[in-house]
């Protein structure tokens, strides 16, 4: 199992965002992922307007999972409504010098 870092950027809606972050930990759930931790980033600026959104609320998710559950996953997060972009980052294990 690899550990990745997942920052996803929610629409800022009032009663949307709770119920879009309940929808991502229940995806991450049924493709067994282990969530390690979440932090909530706040709300930002959008470095650019994605479907007429120009701020975003970003949360941060430290997961395991199998590598080869991510590409079906990642088409999961893409159906996810009031999710506006996903990214995922391979955590490595060591630092290299």
């Amino acid at each position: 199992m690899k550990i990745y870092e997942l920052v996803c950027a929610f629409t800022v809606k009032e009663g949307q965002n709770a119920s879009s972050i309940e929808g991502v930990q229940s995806i991450l759930k049924n493709f067994q992922a282990e969530i390690q931790s979440e932090e909530d980033l706040g709300v930002r600026e959008l470095a650019y307007e994605i479907g007429k959104e120009t701020r975003g609320c970003y949360r941060l998710f430290n997961i395991e999972l199998e590598r080869n559950k991510l590409p079906k996953l990642e088409d999961a997060l893409k159906l996810q409504k009031g999710l506006l972009r996903h990214l995922f980052v391979l955590k490595a294990k060591e630092s290299i010098r």
